[in-house]
Formats: structure tokens, sequence, C-alpha cells
């Protein structure tokens, strides 16, 4: 009964968004329903997509059932850590998560959004097969996949909408939320580029112009909740009802590694608060500190389950983790710096600087290994020194400083202060008053 009334108390909220988002939509007869010159793409953040399965057609991840059942701790779901030479993925994205419905509960996600711009005058399209005079698009990609291979994605499916419009350049406004900043800020300096590519200085097709840049609840500066979901897993509905994605599963997700902090320095601390120097971005500190897979108790269970083929051996592990963290770092560097000759957007930040955070974690020696605990758990929570020194303002998933981390030239360029209200991570793209913000943010002709 508590799983159905936290759900119903969701919905309510979420119509109540939705119903306040209509009512503050333009008049017929408002210049603001001329049909927008400039389309919009809205990117979304892990677990924001549609995830079938190619054979069946099956959802295997955005219906309320999902959140429930199977009970398989998220395997369904794993990407295998050393997949084999020729290797498909068996899913594939299937829409932009826009609400999840679980028996007659119905909990908006991402549909009020689409749907206060569509009353603002933008008409809804596929990006998949888009047509003359859509001007709205949803972006469904794979979450578990590098950022980087999403962001060659996106490039492709702007090509198509270029050629769709029979234009030589197309000038087009994205909206990207959490985990989609990385995406778009990678596409806006890369386009579709290799690592390796970009790191060479390559910059993305004079094809492509994106006009507006609008991060929503953004995690540009990365998120120590990240860590801790990777180091225990993540749960959508309470226990027991609640399927579980355990911590093997969240391994095998690229686009995760990507988000972890982007500035490491001190994010480690001893029970008594003082400073501990481990390199987050060290294989050796993961294995050591018992982190993720290397937990003993995630080790037993992969070592019973015998599924190889999605979690490699223990040594495959090892080689898949050195190389996701290298490969985080690469990225996020290519993030932080302006290459030759970038233009960037205008870019635009909607976010919350209210709710404590996760900044830094308490490591404790515990017989034969470590414990690690973060802002939230119990022992942390009752000492008010290590409260405050483990937490910091944002949305409760990427602090207020993650949230503004921004490129020198993307800073000179932002259009005007961020945008802050108190929402929460999760909650922010319902809020009407976020709604205003991005058509707002889309009016921008330049910077």
């Amino acid at each position: 009964m508590a799983v159905v009334a936290r759900l119903l108390v969701a919905l309510a909220l979420g119509a109540t968004a939705l119903l306040a988002a209509c009512t503050q939509a333009p008049a017929p007869g408002d210049p603001a329903l001329a049909p927008p010159a400039v389309p919009v793409v809205f990117v979304p953040g892990v677990t924001g997509s549609i995830l079938r399965d190619r054979e069946s057609g099956e959802v295997v991840w955005g219906s309320g059932r999902n959140l429930i059942a199977p009970r398989d701790g998220g395997y369904a779901l794993a990407f295998p850590v050393a997949p084999p030479l020729g290797w498909e993925p068996r899913l594939e994205a299937g829409g932009v998560l826009e609400e999840i419905r679980l028996g007659p509960v119905r909990q908006p996600v991402y549909g009020p959004l689409l749907e206060a711009l569509e009353a603002h005058g933008y008409r809804r399209g596929d990006l998949a097969a888009p047509r003359p005079g859509e001007t709205l698009f949803g972006f469904a990609y794979d979450w578990r996949r590098s950022n980087v291979d999403t962001a060659r994605d996106l490039l492709a499916r702007l090509e198509a909408l270029r050629r769709a419009r029979g234009e030589d350049r197309l000038y087009v406004d994205l909206v990207c939320q959490s985990n989609g900043t990385h995406v778009c800020r990678y596409l806006v300096r890369h386009g579709g580029r290799s690592l390796d590519e970009a790191e060479a200085g390559a910059g993305p097709p004079g094809s492509i112009a994106v006009r507006n840049l609008v991060l929503v609840a953004g995690s540009s500066g990365g998120a120590l909740r990240i860590l801790r979901e990777l180091d225990r897993g993540r749960r959508y509905l309470p226990a027991p009802v609640g399927r579980r994605m355990l911590q093997e599963v969240l391994f095998t997700f690229r686009a995760l590694f990507e988000d972890l902090p982007h500035d490491p320095g001190g994010r480690f601390l001893d029970p008594h608060g003082r400073p501990l120097e481990v390199d987050l971005y060290d294989p050796g500190a993961w294995i050591e500190r018992g982190w993720s897979v290397f937990a003993p108790l995630a080790a037993r269970r992969l070592a019973a389950a015998g599924r190889d083929d999605l979690f490699g051996t223990a040594e495959e592990r090892r080689v898949y983790l050195a190389r996701a963290l290298a490969d985080s770092r690469r990225l996020q560097r290519l993030l932080a710096r302006d290459p030759e000759g970038f233009v960037p957007p205008c870019p635009h930040l909607l976010g919350d600087g209210y709710l404590p955070t996760p900044e830094r974690a308490v490591l404790e020696r515990v017989a034969p290994g470590w414990r690690t605990l973060y802002s939230g758990d119990r022992r942390v929570e009752r000492s008010s020194y290590l409260r405050a020194l483990a937490s910091a303002p944002g949305d409760g998933h990427a602090t207020l400083a993650s949230q503004l981390t921004l490129s020198p030239r993307e800073r000179a360029a932002l259009a005007g202060e961020p945008f802050l209200i108190q929402g929460g991570h999760f909650e922010l793209i319902l809020d009407p008053a976020i709604h205003r913000r991005v058509f707002e943010a889309l009016q921008t002709p330049s910077c």
C-alpha cells in the first residue's frame, strides 16, 4: 500500500504540473503560436528512453511493470563488458519516455514538457523519419552506451532532419536534460567524432548549427551520486516491491562512468572528516575499496551466476574498468576545453541549487576491507560535521557547482543568469516554470 500511495502522490503532483502548464499556455491568436522556424530536439537523461527487444518488440525498459519485474537484478539490461567480435545489441531505443503507467496510475516523465512546447506552436515529429514542417523532436537513445556513441547517433539524426527540410545547413535548438548535457556539449564541439579524432582537433560538420543549448538539471561537472549507484545499485520503488538494478548491471553502463565527478580531488574523507587522497579514476582504488563488482558480495554473486557472457572474467572486468575510467577522463577533458575555432551556441542553465546533494564519501576501514558511506547514510547523518562535509547545495543528484560547470567560451556566451528553482533533479522537468523558461530560451536568436 505504501508503494501505491507513493505512486498516487507522484501522479497527483505530475497532473498538477501538467494542468498548470496547460492553463498557462498561450491563447489562440497569441503571436507565440506562430510556427517556430527553428526546430528543437529534446535529449533526455539516463533511463529516459524506452528500450525494446529488436526481435520480439517487448518493452524491456520504460513501462511500469519494468519497475517491478522481472526479478532479475536488471540482468536483462546488462551490456556485455567484453562483447565478441561482430556482436550486436539485442535492445534498441523505442522512443522518449513520456510517462510511466502502473495499473491505473500514470506518472508523467517528459510528456508535460513536450506538450507545453506543442502548446507554444511547435509541431511534433519523429526524428527517425522527419518530415518538412515538423519542429519538435525527442531523441531516444540507448543510454547504456558511451555518450560519444550517442552523440554520433544524434548527429546522424540531425543530418536526416536537415535533408528532410531540404536545407544546406540546419539551424537547430537542443534541450538537454541530466546526462543529455554530456551528449549535447560533446556534439557541439566534435559532432560524431571518436575520442581520438576529437583529441586531434576534429570539430563538428558545418552542416549542423546549434543555436540554443538549453541545459536542464545538467550534471556538466559530474555527480558523486553515480559512484554510490555503481557501488550499491539502484532501486526505483521501495523494497520489497521495487525491482533492483544490481551494481554489476550498472557497472556495464558506460554512460554512468562519464557522469562521475569530473574534478575528483578532495572527494573522500576518513570517519573523522579528514581528507583522504584517493584517485577516483585509478582502477586499483576500486578494487582495493571493493566498489561495485569488486565488492565481496557482488563477486560471489557473479561467480554463482556464471554469466561470463555479460560480465566477463575477473580479468576482463578489470580491463573494462580501466578503459571505462580512462575514456571518461578523456571525454571530460574534451568537454572542459574550447577547441580551436569553437564558437559555442547560446547556453541556458536551468536547475536547482537548494537541496543537499552528495559531494564527498567517507571511507572507513573494516576488516577485511573498506566500507564507503555517502550523504544520507545513517552514520553520516548522525554527525552534523560529517553531514556538512559530505553534501553541498544542488538538485539531489548534481551539485550546483556541477550544474554550472562550463568551458571558458561557454561561460562567456551564457544567455543570462542561471534559472534556479527548488524541484529536485528528477522532478524539475515537470515544473511549469521550467517549461516557460525553456520556451523563453528557445526565442533567443543569438548570444
